[in-house]
């Protein structure tokens, strides 16, 4: 993938930096097993920003739910407009926003450094534990217990390391071994991406899409299939590409209405014989997806918001690994597009989608 340059300065220096500090701060750890059942609060860290990375926080949120149900997470992320897709979980509490931009502000800096200190956590948990970010923030919280992973690169203290196995090649289920610490091995939700809808959220897709429809004067009988055309980096397909696709695919069937899904980069749809959409809250958005009979986009943070919000998911892949980052659940589809033609890739989406008609 084509990485910016300052994106890839940025990762070299935070290795390079946690390696120097590894080795200055040696941090031990205790043996035994933490009991899940007499944790109540947990300080979550992830800082990051990305749809797609703060939505693979699902799987361990959930799972650690099924483990203990009365538990409260506040999760300690890089964006509070993107946590906005987790708040309504029934485990999660409080959404801390760590914004870049308290580098930058010392006086905001300590301002969170101090409301931070002021809550007292059972447990903080930092899964990435090569992250500079997310082990800088690990110091700031005040909690009884520490867990992360057993890394020769991770130096903030901790009071628990568990063992990394690798036992997942998706990245949204490889945070699922932190619980080794908790001596869990066996998973009892399903390994899938799952932002737990409500009932009234997804009635309430369904209402917007029945509207939309309406509006259009369009006939319900037809399959409604979302498309998001944007993407990071080399990961976006260009729009000609989807012309040809949506061509492709009304030559297959003449039965199907595309939904062209629009954001701030992509303003204006595709072309007149689609219908447009959009909407800022996320979880409304993900909640359309799956009133549709299915959503279709490269590899990009939607995506991973559709699957979550369990519509039917087609993933279209052209620079990431698909056993990493593909969309999760029986129901969806994944293809590497990169050695097919665009009448085999809708051939293969055709065939998915009337696979139970």
């Amino acid at each position: 993938m084509n990485i910016p340059l300052h994106l890839k300065f940025r990762r070299k220096f935070n290795s390079l930096f946690n390696s120097f500090l590894a080795k200055i701060f040696s941090s031990t750890a205790n043996t035994e097993l933490l009991d899940i059942k007499k944790i109540d609060t947990i300080a979550l860290i992830r800082p990051n920003y990305r749809i797609g990375n703060i939505i693979f926080l699902t799987p361990l949120i959930n799972e650690i739910a099924e483990h203990n149900p009365n538990i409260k997470i506040d999760l300690f992320i890089g964006s509070q407009n993107v946590g906005k897709i987790l708040s309504p979980m029934p485990n999660v509490d409080q959404i801390i926003d760590i914004s870049r931009k308290l580098l930058v502000h010392p006086f905001q800096l300590l301002k969170f450094i101090k409301n931070t200190r002021t809550k007292k956590y059972d447990l903080c948990i930092n899964i990435s534990s090569r992250s500079l970010s997310s082990q800088i923030v690990t110091l700031f919280v005040n909690s009884k217990y520490t867990l992360s992973f057993n890394d020769e690169k991770s130096w903030a203290p901790v009071t628990h390391k568990a063992l990394y196995k690798g036992l997942f090649t998706h990245a949204s289920l490889q945070p699922l071994e932190i619980l080794n610490g908790f001596g869990i091995s066996h998973y009892q939700h399903p390994l899938e991406l799952d932002i737990k809808l409500t009932p009234q959220e997804i009635e309430q897709g369904e209402d917007v899409l029945k509207n939309l429809l309406q509006e259009y004067k369009v006939q319900t009988s037809k399959k409604v299939i979302a498309i998001f055309r944007n993407a990071r980096f080399d990961k976006k397909i260009e729009d000609a590409w989807w012309k040809d696709f949506i061509i492709h695919m009304n030559e297959l069937k003449n039965d199907l209405l595309f939904i062209d899904i629009l954001s701030p980069d992509i303003p204006s749809k595709l072309n007149d014989d689609i219908l447009e959409y959009s909407n800022k809250n996320l979880r409304e958005l993900g909640a359309f997806f799956r009133a549709c009979d299915a959503y279709i986009s490269a590899d990009t943070g939607p995506l991973h918001l559709a699957a979550a919000s369990k519509a039917r998911s087609i993933g279209l892949f052209n620079h990431t690994i698909i056993a990493a980052y593909g969309t999760l659940g029986e129901q969806n589809l994944n293809i590497d597009i990169n050695q097919l033609s665009l009448a085999d890739i809708a051939q293969q989406i055709i065939q998915h989608l009337y696979r139970e008609s």
